[in-house]
């Protein structure tokens, strides 16, 4: 998401079916747009990004994860482990 008409982005999160993943887990994407609208107080947008990750990465300045200094994938999937996906526990945005 980035404020309305901006070119930077502000917040990066997956979707699937109506949900948002980000570093809270998962929530409503509704619930996650207007609770970053509200903190930032101004209108914000979704959008969707279509590039690879290698290209999102270097036009937004991202470290890539070959570029850390160890390894974070396990980490990663550590933490995304600790949050069971809507298709698992069958909740409705």
């Amino acid at each position: 998401m980035r404020v309305a008409g901006d070119q930077q982005v502000i917040h990066t999160y997956a979707t699937w079916g109506g949900w948002a993943f980000d570093h809270a887990g998962w929530n409503a994407e509704s619930d996650l747009l207007a609770a970053n609208a509200a903190f930032e107080g101004r209108e914000l947008e979704r959008i969707e990004l279509t590039s690879t990750l290698a290209e999102f990465c270097k036009r937004h300045d991202h470290r890539m994860p070959d570029q850390y200094w160890n390894d974070p994938l396990p980490r990663a999937r550590e933490y995304v482990g600790r949050y069971l996906p809507p298709w698992v526990t069958g909740a409705g945005a």
